[in-house]
């Protein structure tokens, strides 16, 4: 099957070179493990989209193509860029827009990686259809393409022929993914153990670092955000917040989620959760004694609280972030 990679100027180069050393060494690798050839030959060219460009070499080991109409791919992969050169490549990149959807039209798959979304949702092949991209953009994605249906904090997100996946380097599990589409489980698990690379990952939220979404003109609420995070650890109510800024509880609740598309009691937990977490990440502490940090006294409903907003329970989470000298909690 022919695969498409694309190139331009501001990629992440290893959103180039993974993938393509994924695909070109799947075919070497099964061979060598299972001493016969792959059913399923990945034929990957970079395609180009510059004249002039330090980008426009990220593969020493294969030569690019020029970006034309002529040839057709089963297979396209939208690459990221770097944030800096985000605004560039949707106002400029016009012709590789044109392309892209050239080829959707023709029947390629798309399949997108991280902030390459971005690129993606401006030919308006997402418009009405699932997708995802890096857990830092959510909202700068919702505003510039408020028809994509985003899915927050998603890994991937496929819809027929559309796949899309959520950070710069979740392209390796991303790639097991289309290997096992394209070539079924048993070669995906073989790819798996030859790149040492996990099939199925876990959805972003324990990845994700909270934004106190500040951004906003309502300053009665931009002034109870800083009096929760300031006393999340204190047994504190909407209900005082709301008295506390002179607002009716209803038109509060409003007000709030408004400007921080969180609602007071969202918000709170949220502050709480990433609280919790940044100690997990740099204490010795038991389940017991974290809960009474962040002022919850029932531990199983922190622990729920907790795992909602993360997809992990404060023992994996510690395991997965905190310092070696973790001492067994229950979690």
């Amino acid at each position: 099957m022919k695969v498409a990679i694309l190139s331009y100027e501001g990629v992440i180069k290893s959103c180039v070179n993974g993938p393509v050393e994924i695909l070109d060494g799947i075919g070497t690798m099964y061979q060598l493990m299972k001493g016969t050839p792959l059913k399923t030959k990945f034929d990957v060219d970079i395609i180009h989209a510059e004249k002039d460009s330090l980008y426009k070499q990220p593969c020493q080991q294969k030569e690019l193509k020029p970006l034309t109409g002529k040839e057709k791919y089963d297979l396209v992969i939208v690459t990221a860029m770097l944030p800096p050169y985000m605004e560039a490549v949707l106002t400029k990149e016009i012709q590789l827009q044109d392309w892209i959807l050239k080829q959707y039209i023709d029947g390629a798959t798309m399949a997108s990686i991280c902030v390459g979304s971005f690129l993606l949702a401006a030919t308006g092949i997402l418009n009405h259809k699932p997708a995802t991209t890096h857990w830092f953009f959510q909202d700068l994605f919702r505003s510039k393409f408020p028809l994509v249906d985003l899915q927050d904090g998603k890994i991937i997100t496929e819809q027929g022929n559309i796949y899309t996946c959520g950070g710069a380097f979740s392209f390796t599990t991303f790639m097991m993914y289309l290997i096992e589409k394209y070539c079924g489980h048993e070669v995906a698990v073989l790819a798996s153990k030859m790149f040492m690379i996990n099939i199925h990952q876990q959805d972003q939220n324990s990845f994700t670092v909270f934004n106190y979404q500040h951004q906003h003109g309502d300053e009665a609420i931009k002034q109870s955000q800083q009096y929760i995070e300031s006393n999340f650890s204190k047994n504190i109510t909407i209900e005082n917040i709301a008295k506390k800024s002179n607002i009716s509880m209803r038109q509060f609740i409003r007000r709030f989620e408004a400007a921080t598309s969180n609602t007071p009691l969202e918000y709170l937990q949220r502050v709480r959760v990433e609280a919790a977490k940044k100690i997990l990440e740099t204490k010795h502490i038991n389940i017991n004694e974290l809960a009474y940090e962040c002022a919850y006294e029932d531990v199983s409903y922190f622990r729920k609280i907790f795992k909602r907003h993360t997809g992990l329970t404060p023992t994996a989470y510690k395991e997965k972030f905190g310092q070696n000298f973790l001492i067994p909690v229950v979690g």
